[in-house]
């Protein structure tokens, strides 16, 4: 078949149009790519995290929680004037007895010191003979703590104190342990957190039963029979 002349001038034409139009799409393509910059995926999210619960392991104990922080009536500091010559009343039977707990480190006579005091002219007392035994569980906590310090008591700042002498005792309220023989407030040869720290320790042991307390120079210790803590420092 014989093509005209014209015919075939279009025909060439139009392949070379299409072999340019398909070369500038390629590079366009190829550009877009070069240029384009790789989208980051995003940082996970808390709710993106997969976190295993912790396992519990059956054989061990349930950790010790600690004891609730209470107020405590009847343990602020005393601040009455001692009188070391004042002759206490039953003052040798009371020494006896002491002597038969047969305390490690606290002597009968540290112990009965503190009952010479004298506030605002009202005179303290040793306990009722009836009362004698109830302090006897506190004196053997006291005795532990400075067992465990390995450190000396330096003084005990108040121990029983008669009814009419607490009412006197700035701070002080009615019922307090110390009325009931119970308590003690120590000073020991190291800083008193440091003796409130053992006590505690003492305390989670199921050594004692009692109330502790805090101040800036001594500890509060009673044998109350339930756990009470505070701090007032």
């Amino acid at each position: 078949m014989n093509i005209s002349r014209s015919i075939l001038q279009r025909r060439r034409l139009i392949q070379s149009g299409s072999v340019l139009a398909l070369g500038a799409a390629t590079s366009l393509l190829t550009g877009r790519k070069l240029l384009s910059v790789p989208r980051r995926r995003p940082a996970p999210t808390p709710s993106m995290v997969s976190v295993e619960p912790p396992i519990l392991d059956p054989d061990l104990p349930e950790p010790l929680l600690p004891e609730p922080l209470l107020i405590d009536p009847g343990g602020e500091p005393e601040t009455a004037v001692l009188h070391p010559n004042r002759a206490l009343e039953h003052e040798d039977r009371y020494f006896a007895f002491l002597s038969s707990l047969e305390l490690r480190h606290l002597s009968p006579q540290e112990i009965i010191d503190p009952h010479r005091g004298i506030v605002n002219g009202v005179e303290n007392s040793l306990p009722p003979e009836r009362m004698w035994e109830k302090l006897a569980p506190t004196l053997r906590v006291a005795d532990e703590i400075r067992e465990r310090l390995e450190l000396p008591l330096c003084r005990i700042t108040s121990g029983y104190r008669a009814p009419d002498y607490n009412a006197v005792v700035p701070g002080a309220v009615r019922g307090s342990y110390h009325t009931r023989n119970q308590a003690l407030d120590l000073v020991y040869f190291c800083t008193a957190r440091k003796a409130y720290n053992m006590a505690v320790k003492l305390r989670n042991e199921r050594f004692f039963r009692g109330g502790i307390g805090l101040y800036p120079t001594f500890i509060h210790l009673d044998t109350r029979g339930y756990a009470a803590t505070w701090k007032r420092i």
